[in-house]
């Protein structure tokens, strides 16, 4: 069992209210068949990909026009299968896991990897990464108190990355960081009108050559 193995058996364990596993559940109404499998091979494919980053950008949490279906954080699945697939998606054999229609669109991934553009020095995460839902299932809350059951997956994920520097996008991330010990810079979070500071913070990151891993 590698790594990745292991940080995808920690994730698939996890159980908690109101929040969506992606990569243990499937609804039956929104999801494909199999498609708790789609999302844990999709992510292990991202990071396999991004192997030799040495930024790690840390978000708060799982959305569900993102994550939740693609299974990569701050990453839509018209991003990874779509008409104009991200340059680093192409030929990984990545899947959509949304049932029949139109491929789910997320603004915040939009701008994230606007900003990012072919950047392979940066790999992207979530303090919480799992989806916490409201009132509905296909909608967004933070993940408050449950922020700390992610710290263990968290505090591996940053091991499958010894060598880079993790940068928190916005406080909530920051603060998970933190209670791990770990004095990350802050970025603000592309959302709510953080779209202008977010490009300007990744902007800001010296690029770092990097090659990306043929999978």
């Amino acid at each position: 069992m590698d790594d990745i193995d292991r940080l995808l058996d920690a994730l698939t364990a996890y159980e908690g209210d109101g929040v969506f596993n992606q990569y243990r559940d499937e609804v039956p109404s929104l999801d494909r068949p199999g498609g708790a499998e789609i999302r844990r091979r999709n992510l292990r494919r991202y990071l396999e990909t991004f192997a030799d980053a040495r930024y790690i950008l840390i978000g708060e949490a799982a959305g569900y026009a993102g994550c939740r279906f693609s299974g990569i954080p701050f990453t839509c699945e018209a991003q990874l299968v779509g008409p104009e697939p991200l340059p680093w998606a192409v030929g990984r054999g990545l899947a959509r896991s949304s049932a029949d229609g139109d491929l789910w669109v997320e603004m915040s991934a939009r701008i994230v990897w606007g900003a990012l553009g072919e950047r392979t020095d940066c790999v992207l995460w979530n303090a919480f990464p799992w989806h916490p839902f409201g009132d509905k299932p296909l909608s967004n809350r933070p993940p408050g108190r449950q922020l700390d059951d992610g710290l263990p997956v968290l505090e591996r994920f940053l091991g499958l990355f010894p060598a880079a520097r993790p940068y928190a996008v916005g406080r909530v991330a920051q603060r998970a960081l933190a209670r791990l010990g770990v004095d990350a810079p802050y970025i603000r979070h592309p959302s709510h009108g953080g779209k202008r500071l977010f490009i300007a913070g990744v902007t800001n990151l010296p690029p770092i050559r990097s090659t990306i891993v043929e999978v």
